[in-house]
């Protein structure tokens, strides 16, 4: 056993063991950043042991799932890896896809339309200059908590809804939507929905995710 399998994560043994076995997708680099910035979390949750910055570590967990799933199709992201002065969560230089990620959180007063609007919003507009000048797509990864009520089905039967917040941002390439569904042998299981601006996502070889294309 190396040092690396004796880190225990998360107290949640079976996040801890998803950890484990998300990490070998990723190089060296991303391995060491995503250990620090887990351990990191994990030292503040058990710290201030609240919900806030408990939903911090659980943020960042998620942050890796659909990019595991990505890489281990052939993609190459990198997790944090700085570009013109900023950080993104993941960035795949080959094939020029940079990916946010935002949790709709149980909780709040708005409704989930308008906080996924505004959040990803607010993500176009940070990277929008990086995106032009590197010709880039962006993606934002929405993680829907299961507590909401709300599912990726929700996401499939509202399309129009959603028509609006790529008009008014250029920058966004796509949103990939995951929530939580079944348990099989112990491992958690997810569902995933992607709306992409257009059909463009059919030639990436490999993609995993099923996606609708709004303008084809």
């Amino acid at each position: 056993m190396s040092n690396t399998d004796k880190i225990i994560y998360s107290p949640n043994s079976s996040i801890d063991t998803a950890i484990k076995d998300m990490l070998p997708n990723f190089t060296k680099v991303s391995q060491r950043r995503m250990q620090k910035a887990i351990l990191n979390a994990k030292k503040a949750a058990l710290k201030h042991q609240d919900e806030n910055t408990d939903s911090g570590a659980r943020h960042i967990f998620r942050e890796f799932i659909p990019v595991s799933i990505l890489n281990q199709n052939g993609f190459v992201f990198e997790y944090e890896k700085p570009i013109q002065g900023k950080t993104p969560d993941w960035l795949d230089e080959n094939l020029k896809i940079l990916i946010e990620s935002y949790t709709y959180e149980r909780g709040g007063s708005s409704q989930f339309h308008q906080r996924i609007s505004s959040s990803i919003t607010d993500k176009c507009n940070k990277y929008k200059d990086i995106v032009t000048a590197n010709s880039l797509h962006l993606v934002v990864a929405v993680y829907i908590d299961f507590l909401t009520g709300m599912s990726c089905e929700d996401c499939r039967e509202d399309l129009e809804k959603f028509r609006a917040l790529f008009n008014d941002n250029d920058s966004l390439w796509a949103i990939i939507f995951f929530t939580e569904t079944m348990v099989i042998d112990g491992k958690q299981q997810y569902d995933f929905f992607c709306l992409c601006v257009d059909s463009s996502f059919r030639s990436i070889s490999n993609w995993p995710f099923n996606t609708i294309g709004l303008n084809n």
